[in-house]
C-alpha cells in the first residue's frame, strides 16, 4: 500500500481525467464532454462497473477508496456531477487521512 501523502492531492482536472479514462476502457461512448448525462455512457450494471474500477484505482493511489452511502450507478445528472461527488468525499478522506497521519507522527515523536 502507498502511503497518501507521499503524493500531493491531484487536481480536480487530473481527477476527472482519471474518471474519463476509466469509462473509455468499459465503453465505446464518446465521453469528451463530461456534462452528457451520465445514465446515457451505458446501462446501470455498466456504470456500476465503472464506479468499482475507479475506486480500486484510488485505492491502488492512495491506499483508500471513497465511501459513499448512495449508489454512484443510479446518481441522475450528469457525469460531470459523479465525478464532483467522487471528488468532493475523495478530498475530504484525502484531509482526514493526512491530518491523521501527522498527529500520529507527533505523538509517535513524542514518545521518543
Amino acid at each position: 500500500m502507498e502511503e497518501s501523502f507521499s503524493r500531493k492531492r491531484p487536481s480536480f482536472e487530473q481527477f476527472k481525467e482519471w474518471f474519463v479514462e476509466e469509462v473509455k476502457k468499459h465503453t465505446p461512448v464518446e465521453t469528451k464532454n463530461t456534462y452528457m448525462a451520465w445514465a446515457d455512457v451505458g446501462g446501470e450494471e455498466l456504470r456500476e462497473d465503472i464506479i468499482e474500477a475507479f475506486m480500486q484505482t484510488l485505492e491502488k493511489r492512495f491506499g483508500f477508496r471513497p465511501v459513499f452511502n448512495e449508489r454512484l450507478s443510479t446518481m441522475d445528472g450528469s457525469m460531470e456531477s459523479v465525478v464532483i461527488r467522487i471528488f468532493h468525499v475523495f478530498s475530504t478522506m484525502f484531509l482526514v487521512d493526512h491530518i491523521n497521519e501527522k498527529m500520529y507522527k507527533q505523538r509517535k515523536n513524542k514518545m521518543h
